[in-house]
């Protein structure tokens, strides 16, 4: 069968027509539709088992630390076992309010970087750490320092090298890192200045002298006259550590030195022994003679290493020295089992002098069996070796053969 050209050019073009109308209706870049995927049925009115998700319980949110810069807020006073003649309240953030001495008058501590409260009470001294600039003219005092290892806070002291018994302070006077800053009646105003001292301790003995205190309060440099002689027990003159612990920033030290000092007095700490004790001393002239009070802490101090001391009944609520006539001192003491003998103005190295200076003395119980001791040249800068000089007396008192007791504090004599 022949074809017509023209008729089968005509049906080529026409299929060609229809392909190019069936490649215009596909969006480019857009994929061709895919078969739905092919799921499980499950059973009817069964529902799909699920495991719930294992939480752990938020942690309550922490409160920021509160900001307790130039604020007060108290935390209560410092425990203190003994101590009668000083308080410490405690503050957060480390602020510290110490009350102490003669003066009656209150410290504010503030730590290194913290600022000055507000509407402090009037007559408050600002005590800015670290206090490391201390002129110290009580040698009692400086024995506790000493003891927490907190001498380089004190550039200056009241009694030059020649006065010193503790080997510490001798050392660093040696070595130029203490330096003598004048007595406690003269102190060297210059040097004080230039040292920039921040704080001058004293004993009561500056009472007596208003215009060097006043002098102190000129210069801007607060003043503690410490009062720890009459404290009634004699920890309570051992616990003033804790003091020297808040001003250099050492009560942990502090803390832990009076412990062991509590605990070694408890280890000498006796029951009456039976034995009659006398403390005092003689005038260097010999017209006045001083006891020991009833009160005193160291009255308290023979009572506790088993002594009877035989002034208990004179001032038995005050502490320091009563003093009197030797006859009047001779009626009391005489009749003493034990003489313990404050060797610090009228001085005795034997018996034979004592009789010397007085012949009275002869007459004195103690003098003829031998029982007389006396105070070591380092007693009065012993504050710290307070435990220690009562574990001597309860040695002495308490050996069947004091005689050949060794002591460190008391001192027998022939």
């Amino acid at each position: 069968m022949r074809i017509n050209k023209t008729k089968l050019l005509a049906l080529v073009l026409a299929m060609v027509m229809l392909l190019g109308m069936a490649s215009c209706g596909s969006k480019a870049n857009t994929p061709a539709p895919t078969e739905p995927a092919q799921t499980t049925p499950t059973e009817t009115n069964t529902p799909a088992e699920t495991t719930p998700a294992e939480t752990t319980p938020a942690e309550p949110a922490q409160p920021a630390e509160e900001n307790y810069d130039g604020k007060l807020v108290s935390e209560g006073m410092m425990p203190l076992e003994y101590s009668e003649r000083f308080s410490v309240e405690l503050f957060k953030g480390g602020y510290r309010l110490i009350s102490a001495g003669t003066g009656g008058y209150k410290y504010l501590v503030v730590p290194e970087g913290m600022s000055v409260p507000e509407g402090l009470e009037e007559g408050t001294y600002v005590l800015q750490m670290p206090i490391n600039k201390v002129y110290m003219a009580s040698t009692g005092m400086m024995s506790l320092v000493d003891a927490i290892g907190a001498n380089d806070n004190v550039p200056l002291v009241g009694t030059d090298v020649s006065g010193w018994y503790l080997p510490n302070v001798v050392e660093a006077m040696n070595n130029g890192t203490i330096k003598f800053g004048g007595k406690y009646s003269e102190p060297d105003f210059e040097l004080m200045v230039s040292n920039n001292i921040q704080l001058h301790i004293n004993t009561t003995m500056i009472d007596s002298k208003p215009e060097i205190l006043e002098k102190f309060e000129e210069l801007n440099i607060p003043t503690i006259v410490e009062d720890s002689s009459k404290e009634s027990h004699p920890l309570g003159r051992v616990e003033w550590v804790k003091l020297f612990g808040v001003l250099f920033g050492m009560e942990e030290e502090a803390e832990k030195y009076f412990e062991e000092q509590v605990a070694l007095v408890k280890s000498a700490t006796s029951e009456s022994l039976g034995k009659t004790v006398a403390m005092g001393y003689v005038a260097s002239a010999g017209d006045k003679c001083y006891a020991r009070n009833g009160g005193d802490y160291y009255a308290q101090m023979i009572g506790l290493a088993g002594g009877d001391y035989v002034c208990a009944d004179m001032e038995p609520e005050k502490g320091g020295n009563s003093n009197m006539t030797f006859e009047e001192w001779y009626n009391k003491f005489k009749d003493a089992d034990y003489f313990f003998y404050m060797n610090f103005a009228a001085k005795f190295n034997s018996i034979e002098e004592m009789i010397a200076f007085n012949p009275l003395f002869a007459d004195f119980k103690s003098v003829k069996e031998g029982h007389v001791w006396v105070t070591s040249p380092d007693f009065t800068q012993s504050t710290a070796a307070i435990a220690s000089i009562l574990v001597d007396m309860n040695t002495i008192l308490s050996s069947d053969n004091p005689d050949e007791v060794t002591t460190d504090h008391l001192i027998k004599i022939n």
